[in-house]
């Protein structure tokens, strides 16, 4: 509990603050790749078959799914489209996904 103590302590600071933001948002990107992947590998899709499907390089599908880069809309709604859903669906399926991760701020 001391410990505990002793962290929340140092949350209080505004550059932790700023720290723990960015990290929620790199949560939150996580949780949305992740999304796609499992939804992908559901429907039985190579990234080669997405990215074909999408008209863009497979390499594209690559560095988003390692979340190299930062996709635009446009992009997520193309891939949700490739999977034969809308982005919205997998959007809800991130929500599902609320609370997996300890610590949520």
């Amino acid at each position: 509990m001391k410990n505990l103590n002793k962290v929340l302590e140092i949350y209080n600071h505004n550059e932790l603050k700023e720290m723990a933001i960015e990290e929620q948002e790199l949560w939150l990107r996580a949780k949305i790749v992740m999304q796609f992947i499992f939804l992908r590998e559901k429907s039985g899709y190579t990234q080669q078959e997405i990215a074909e499907k999408m008209g863009v390089m497979r390499q594209q599908i690559t560095r988003f799914e390692n979340m190299s880069n930062s996709p635009t809309i446009f992009f997520l709604v193309k891939y949700a489209s490739a999977l034969n859903t809308e982005l919205d669906v997998i959007l809800r399926g991130v929500e599902l996904m609320e609370g997996t991760h300890e610590g949520n701020l």
